[in-house]
């Protein structure tokens, strides 16, 4: 496995990591097997999350037996306030089985006001610096979809690591934050290379499009099963930057799925009917990731069904206008409502006989 030195933080990474967020899919038993073929294949570099389920607790699992020097754990929580991410971080540390997380992440900082929170007095920046003096992790950084949060938190000089989504879809970060990032010597790690599994047809271009990048040190595909480890690190091992002619390739079929393609901006309309846009927007993602049966834990099909307000709605025209990246948003949820509502309908009343 080819590895790339993460940045200021000094730590040598697998080019290809491990993305745990659908690690819950599998039985306990296979997905320590899987974590652990991942370590065997050369993957060094373990991204989690306290909001993963099950994540650290198998990842911690496959550790066990293992040299803790041979892995870099990356993990992170949700939490704002000091008080609750010195907690988090204990807790990640006990479910892990570890003495030390090599870098501690806050979690999802999508807006300005999640970054400006977790930065204020008594905020969770706070508790990741105090964690780092005592030794419970080494690095601290953040987490985002939205490149202008980004860009705001490398300003602050505080982040030696950053996790980002970008895919040769959805290229936004590569203007602006890669290069900073570069400049500022922050490790990069970037989600979502292949969409969440949405361009997992061509998974080895799309992996080689994310690690063509200047400033990227390595890419984290959630993965689950074996096929997906040992295809993700082949890429990993023979990696060699993208052709002409392949980039080409990759710049066509950007433009072609572009017009329905959300980039997770949380940027558009409430919708007055309760359509809980975010989130429909990428069911399709949401169901791949998750399975049928976590769906329906989640009630995700309920969801779905409020999609029927979007068939005669007045505001058809207001709610397009609000996506900043002309995606017509009432088209797509319909599109995914009469893709997806029938199944989980018929599992949801095969679930209630």
């Amino acid at each position: 496995m080819q590895t790339r030195i993460f940045g200021r933080t000094g730590l040598e990474v697998s080019i290809i990591g491990f993305g745990g967020i659908p690690i819950r899919r599998p039985a306990t038993d296979e997905a320590v097997e899987i974590y652990r073929l991942g370590m065997d294949r050369g993957i060094t570099y373990y991204d989690a999350a306290r909001a993963y389920v099950r994540c650290e607790e198998r990842l911690g699992m496959a550790l066990k037996g293992r040299k803790r020097e041979d892995v870099v754990i990356c993990s992170r929580d949700l939490s704002h306030t000091k008080e609750e991410m010195a907690a988090a971080i204990d807790t990640s540390l006990q479910t892990l089985g570890t003495d030390y997380i090599d870098i501690y992440k806050c979690h999802e900082l999508h807006q300005q006001q999640d970054l400006d929170e977790c930065l204020a007095p008594g905020g969770a920046f706070e508790a990741l610096d105090e964690a780092r003096d005592a030794g419970k992790i080494r690095f601290i950084g953040m987490t985002s979809h939205n490149p202008d949060v980004v860009m705001a938190g490398l300003e602050t000089g505080l982040m030696d690591a950053i996790l980002i989504m970008l895919n040769y879809v959805n290229r936004r970060m590569v203007e602006d934050v890669l290069p900073r990032a570069q400049a500022d010597n922050v490790g990069v790690a970037v989600m979502k290379p292949l969409g969440g599994c949405l361009l997992a047809a061509h998974a080895d271009l799309a992996l080689r499009w994310i690690l063509s990048q200047e400033g990227v040190h390595t890419t984290v595909p959630g993965m689950w099963r074996r096929f997906e480890v040992e295809a993700n690190a082949m890429v990993g091992e023979s990696f060699e930057p993208l052709t002409e002619e392949e980039h080409t390739v990759l710049d066509e079929m950007q433009e072609a799925k572009l017009p329905q393609y959300c980039r997770l901006c949380y940027r558009h309309h409430t919708c007055p009917k309760g359509v809980e846009i975010s989130r429909l927007m990428i069911m399709d993602l949401l169901y791949q990731r998750h399975g049928i049966e976590e769906a329906l834990e989640r009630e995700w099909d309920r969801d779905l069904q409020r999609v029927e307000e979007c068939f005669d709605c007045e505001m058809q025209d207001e709610c397009r206008a609000s996506c900043g990246f002309g995606i017509d948003i009432p088209a797509v949820l319909i599109g995914l409502y009469r893709q997806f509502y029938p199944a989980l309908a018929s599992a949801r009343q095969k679930s209630a006989e």
